[in-house]
């Protein structure tokens, strides 16, 4: 019995890289209007930790794997991301 597919309108790794060109819209619209702060900071960290654990898990593959295989791309963005956001934090507060 075949079965029968359903027509997506747009492939999951499109919808993928079209968020991921938002967030990097957003994020150089606000480097090009000069806001600044710790929220905005921390939140264009953010991005860029997001859109790495997005390209480890669709461009890389790592989306269908299972386990202990997925924590090197996880460990690999906490860790400096934890770093960078403690120094941002430390950097405003002081």
């Amino acid at each position: 019995m075949e079965q029968i597919q359903r027509k997506r309108w747009i492939r999951p790794c499109t919808l993928v890289y079209l968020v991921m060109i938002a967030l990097t819209l957003i994020t150089w619209w606000i480097g090009s209007t000069a806001k600044g702060g710790l929220e905005l900071s921390l939140m264009v960290l953010l991005f860029a930790l997001v859109k790495g654990q997005m390209v480890g898990d669709w461009f890389m593959g790592l989306h269908f794997v299972q386990g202990i295989w997925r924590w090197p791309i996880l460990i690999w963005l906490f860790v400096p991301g934890t770093l960078i956001a403690t120094a941002f934090v430390l950097s405003y507060g002081g």
